[in-house]
């Protein structure tokens, strides 16, 4: 049997051949990684299989993908054998406008998707994504990272990518940028307003201005956000009114940069859920100018914030801790800031008005003056499921303390203590305690789904 022609599902695997059919009976196709090795097929078999004639079905779709360009017919096929066929030998270096205009298919687009990267993204299973959609993303990321300053032409390539893309722009991930030209005065990067307005589904956009390859354009400054750069981008901001992630890393902010960034992100993003400035040099002036500018009732959906590596000492810490009461937070990340104990403990007063879930306070400077504090947390919240305090300065004492009171909390599930000066055994028995808190709710868990079950079956 010849299936050379796809006269199957294209997401057919090899191993399902393999558990219907002979494999010295039937001859595979090299495409979609269903080929087969031909090293377990008699001599004998193979030169049938290569002296077996076309019919004349597939001479006449040989005929339409190499006329598919003056031609594209596609949902005028109405088989889906013939589609088949046609998805598994089109040529995927047609212009992006026409493939994308006629077709829609998964199997294609991860078919050009690997054809042109080699390597796909991992999906997870339940929440996979149209492969569309994924390779307008990546194809759009690489024309933004790659583009010269001097080559950008808002009404020209730009808008030509816009109208061929932007439809489906859900996230963007941009990595670096390219420095302008040793020649120019000014160390400005393209401007990125345009592009940003321009995709209304936008909900997760990572961005950094840093530069990878200098090479030849390299001059002092290159890396840094100029005045033009953070106006054209909480310009474009502000009109991202679908946003819902907003990262921004490896690019050293200013106090008054966050200001605009800030009241961007208030005004435009309403429906904002998580934020992350991640080494970006903020330090304490950036954390004051950044909220001074937001209002009391700003940042009314966000659940959570992550901060590391900013240089925020004790006074950005207690800056902060004031702000955080009327945000809805879950997950608080400091990591790796200089709060230090007093820091720490203004989090901590803040906490307990809070319904969060997470915190992490890792590599922060704290030292065991903070017990007493902690104790009182870990013993009155009642929403706390995560708590990082690992390479801080706790010591032996701290965890005595702690073993003492830990039976009083039945809700948090983890607590890292790794490189804190406590024991490898004192560790151990926490670990101990938080699996029976975890065991404990997965019970009370299910004996509350089977009282659902029953007050439903009484009502009927």
């Amino acid at each position: 049997m010849d299936f050379t022609y796809c006269e199957f599902p294209s997401t057919v695997s090899t191993d399902t051949f393999k558990a219907y059919f002979n494999l010295t009976d039937v001859k595979l196709p090299k495409v979609g990684g269903k080929s087969l090795d031909n090293s377990l097929i008699p001599s004998e078999v193979q030169e049938g299989q290569t002296n077996q004639a076309k019919s004349l079905r597939h001479i006449v779709l040989d005929a339409i993908v190499q006329n598919w360009s003056e031609l594209p017919l596609f949902k005028q096929l109405r088989r889906r054998e013939d589609r088949n066929y046609l998805l598994s030998h089109l040529d995927t270096q047609l212009p992006l406008q026409l493939l994308s205009t006629h077709i829609r298919e998964d199997f294609f687009w991860q078919r050009c998707y690997g054809q042109r990267w080699r390597s796909a993204p991992l999906q997870a299973r339940g929440r996979e994504r149209p492969w569309i959609n994924i390779y307008m993303e990546r194809h759009v990321q690489e024309f933004i990272e790659n583009m010269p300053t001097d080559d950008y032409e808002q009404e020209g390539n730009v808008q030509v990518t816009l109208d061929v893309c932007a439809a489906y722009i859900n996230q963007l991930d941009i990595s670096f940028l390219q420095p302008a030209p040793p020649t120019t005065d000014a160390n400005d990067h393209i401007p990125l307003d345009y592009l940003l307005s321009n995709l209304p589904d936008l909900r997760q956009l990572r961005l950094s201005y840093s530069t990878k390859t200098a090479g030849c354009n390299y001059q002092m400054g290159c890396n840094q956000l100029t005045a033009r750069d953070i106006l054209l981008l909480s310009k474009g901001l502000s009109q991202c009114h679908e946003l819902r992630k907003f990262c921004m890393h490896n690019t050293k902010l200013m106090p008054y940069q966050l200001r605009f960034l800030a009241h961007s992100l208030d005004k435009g993003c309403h429906h904002l859920t998580e934020m992350y400035i991640l080494h970006c040099a903020v330090a304490d002036a950036g954390i004051r100018c950044f909220l001074e500018t937001c209002g009391r009732e700003a940042f009314g959906t966000l659940t959570v914030l992550d901060l590391t590596n900013n240089k925020i000492t004790e006074e950005g810490a207690y800056v902060l801790s004031r702000t955080l009461r009327h945000v809805p937070l879950q997950r608080l990340v400091l990591r790796l800031n200089p709060i230090q104990s007093d820091g720490a403990a203004a989090i901590f007063h803040t906490l307990h008005v809070m319904p969060i879930k997470e915190v992490d306070l890792g590599t922060c400077g704290i030292t065991d003056t903070i017990t007493k504090l902690f104790m009182v947390l870990i013993c009155q919240h009642t929403s706390l499921l995560n708590i990082d305090l690992s390479n801080n300065f706790l010591g032996e004492d701290f965890g005595k303390h702690l073993m003492k009171i830990i039976n009083c909390n039945k809700i948090l599930e983890m607590l890292d203590l790794r490189n804190t000066g406590l024991s490898l055994d004192m560790r151990k028995k926490f670990q101990e305690f938080f699996i029976k808190n975890v065991e404990r709710k997965k019970h009370e868990m299910l004996k509350q789904k089977q009282r659902d079950k029953f007050k439903a079956m009484m009502q009927l």
